[in-house]
C-alpha cells in the first residue's frame, strides 16, 4: 500500500514538472497571428455592446470560431481585460488541459504522453497563441477520452463545441458518431449511445445555428472558412502520436497485480524530451521577438490612428487585422480599396516613403521620434492639410514632407 502511495505520489510531482514545462514553453515564445485579431476586434465589440460585427452597423460574419470568440469576450466584458491579453491567458489554459487529457488518455504511460505533449507545446505557442486552435485540439481530445470511456452524451456535446470552434470539427464529429454507431452494429453497445452522442450534440449546434441565420440573415450552412496548414495542425498531431506511443508501450508490458516502478526508459524519455524541445523552439527566438515587435508597433500607430482621426473616419489597413484591432470602433474599416465609400486614410508603412497611391491621395509621411521608424499616411487630396494637423498633433511622431521632385 505504501509502495503504491510512493508511486502515485511521484508520478503526481512529475505531472506537476510537465505542466510548469509545457507553462515555460507558452511564456517564453507564445506570439499571436495576425488573422487572430479580426476575432479580437469582434470580441471588442461585443464587450462595448455593439454586437458581434467587425464595423459598428454592419452583421457581416468574420470569425469562424463561435465558441472561441465568447470565451475570449468574456474576460474583457466582465473584468476589463485586455482581449488580447485575455485570449494569450486562455490558450496557454488549453494548452495545459491538453496535456492532462493526454496524461488520462495514456493509461499506465500518461505520464510519457503527457511530456511528449508538453515538448511540443511550442508549435502551439509560436505563432499560434490566442487562437482557437489550442482549444480545438482540447475539445477533440476531451472528445476522444469521453468516447473511450463510454459517456456518449458528453462525447456528443464535446464534439458539438467543436464543431462551434472551428469547421473542421464536424468531420471529427461524425467520426466519433460513426464509431459509436458501428459499435451499436455490432452488438459491442446499444443503439442509444449514437442516438445520445447526437441529442447532445443538436442541444447546442442547433440554437447557434439559428441565431447564425438571424443575426447576419444567412443559410443555416453557410459559414466561413478557415486556412487548414500543417502547422496548425502539428500540435494535434504531436498531441496524438504521443498517446499511441503511450499505448504501444503499455501493450508491451505484462499486467501485475501490485503497483511498480514504472521502467527507467519512460523517465529517460521525458528527460530527453523536456531537454531537446527548448533549444529547438529557442532557436525560433529571433522570430519571435520580431512578430512581438511588429505586433508592439501595429498596436501603437493604430493608437496614433484612433487618438486624431475624427470619429467615424474610414480607413483601409493594408490588410493589418493588429492595426484594425488597435484603432477600435470608433473608426471603420476596410480592406477593399475598390469599395463605393472613399476611404479617408489608406493603409501604413513602417519606412519612408514618398510614393504616390491610388489618384486622388497623397503621402504623408511621420518620423516616429526615439524609434527611427517612418509611418506613411495617405489622405484623400481634399482631406490632407487638416488630416496631417491633426496626426501631427500627436507629441509621439514629426511631420517630415516629402521632398518637391527635381524640376525638370
Amino acid at each position: 500500500m505504501e509502495g503504491g502511495r510512493e508511486v502515485a505520489g511521484r508520478e503526481k510531482a512529475l505531472l506537476l514538472l510537465i505542466l510548469a514545462f509545457a507553462l515555460i514553453q507558452q511564456l517564453l515564445f507564445a506570439t499571436t497571428p495576425d488573422a487572430a485579431f479580426v476575432t479580437f476586434r469582434y470580441a471588442d465589440n461585443i464587450a462595448a455592446g455593439h454586437g458581434a460585427v467587425y464595423n459598428l452597423g454592419e452583421r457581416v460574419e468574420g470569425p469562424a470560431n463561435f465558441l472561441w470568440l465568447v470565451l475570449v469576450t468574456l474576460p474583457k466584458a466582465l473584468f476589463g481585460v485586455g482581449v488580447a491579453q485575455g485570449a494569450m491567458v486562455l490558450s496557454t489554459a488549453c494548452v495545459l488541459g491538453c496535456v492532462l487529457v493526454v496524461h488520462r488518455l495514456g493509461g499506465r504511460y500518461g505520464l510519457l504522453a503527457a511530456a511528449l505533449t508538453a515538448g511540443v507545446g511550442g508549435w502551439a505557442a509560436a505563432g499560434l497563441a490566442g487562437t482557437e486552435l489550442d482549444l480545438f485540439v482540447l475539445l477533440l481530445l476531451a472528445t476522444a477520452y469521453a468516447l473511450s470511456t463510454g459517456h456518449p452524451v458528453v462525447t456528443g456535446v464535446l464534439a458539438a463545441l467543436a464543431v462551434m470552434t472551428r469547421p473542421e470539427g464536424l468531420f471529427f464529429a461524425a467520426a466519433a458518431l460513426c464509431w459509436l454507431a458501428v459499435g451499436a452494429a455490432r452488438g459491442q453497445r446499444s443503439w442509444w449511445a449514437p442516438a445520445a452522442c447526437l441529442l447532445g450534440g443538436l442541444v447546442f449546434v442547433v440554437p447557434w445555428l439559428v441565431w447564425r441565420a438571424t443575426y447576419y440573415d444567412q443559410s443555416l450552412v453557410s459559414r466561413p472558412m478557415v486556412a487548414v496548414t500543417a502547422s496548425s495542425y502539428g500540435f494535434l498531431l504531436a498531441a496524438l502520436l504521443a498517446v499511441v506511443i503511450a499505448r504501444v508501450c503499455a501493450s508491451r508490458v505484462r499486467p501485475s497485480p501490485t503497483p511498480r516502478r514504472r521502467p527507467f526508459l519512460v523517465a529517460a524519455i521525458t528527460l530527453t524530451v523536456c531537454a531537446v524541445s527548448l533549444p529547438i523552439s529557442a532557436a525560433s527566438w529571433s522570430g519571435v521577438a520580431q512578430r512581438r515587435s511588429r505586433v508592439a508597433e501595429a498596436m501603437e500607430i493604430g493608437s496614433w490612428l484612433a487618438d486624431r482621426l475624427p470619429l467615424g473616419s474610414v480607413i483601409g489597413t493594408g490588410g493589418s487585422s493588429v492595426l484594425a484591432y488597435a484603432v477600435g470602433a470608433r473608426l471603420v474599416v476596410v480592406d477593399d480599396y475598390l469599395t463605393t465609400r472613399p476611404p479617408v486614410l489608406i493603409g501604413y508603412q513602417a519606412t519612408l516613403d514618398c510614393t504616390g497611391y491610388q489618384g486622388g491621395y497623397e503621402s504623408a509621411t511621420f518620423r516616429w521620434d526615439g524609434s527611427g521608424t517612418w509611418v506613411t499616411v495617405f489622405p484623400r487630396d481634399d482631406l490632407f492639410s487638416r488630416l496631417v494637423d491633426r496626426l501631427a498633433a500627436d507629441p509621439r511622431l514629426t511631420y517630415v514632407p516629402c521632398p518637391e521632385p527635381p524640376a525638370g
